[in-house]
């Protein structure tokens, strides 16, 4: 019996980051020993709810792996990138975070028991398949 392919995971959400200058003037920052200092400020100006809900976001992804090791391929999409925004127009992605489960099956919020019996569902149908 083959072992059963991982099943994919895309999650859209609006993702957290830091603007990264030119390659040049990056090299530069860093090495004036300002980069991290204009990293943090590019975070914190990001509003209170939006960094908590980025950190509740990234800790459910990583229980999410833990839960099922090497069953998951697990993406993040930024919603405001072209995929992100692709994933709207072609998937019908409005609110966030999406999961996008094998492709096809859609889950919006933050239900984690909802989330983990749609895994669960996919995971145990690919089994039965093989």
């Amino acid at each position: 019996m083959s072992p059963t392919a991982p099943l994919n995971v895309e999650v859209v959400a609006h993702v957290t980051g830091s603007m990264e200058h030119c390659s040049q003037c990056q090299v530069f920052i860093d090495g004036a020993g300002i980069g991290g200092k204009v990293h943090q400020e590019n975070l914190n100006s990001y509003p209170s709810d939006f960094i908590e809900d980025w950190q509740r976001l990234s800790d459910w992804i990583l229980e999410l792996a833990a839960e099922h090791p090497g069953q998951l391929i697990i993406r993040i999409t930024d919603a405001q990138s072209l995929p992100g925004m692709w994933k709207a127009v072609t998937k019908g992605v409005r609110k966030y975070p999406t999961f996008i489960i094998d492709g096809n099956e859609k889950y919006y919020g933050w239900d984690k028991s909802h989330l983990n019996h749609l895994i669960d569902r996919h995971l145990e149908a690919t089994a039965v398949k093989e």
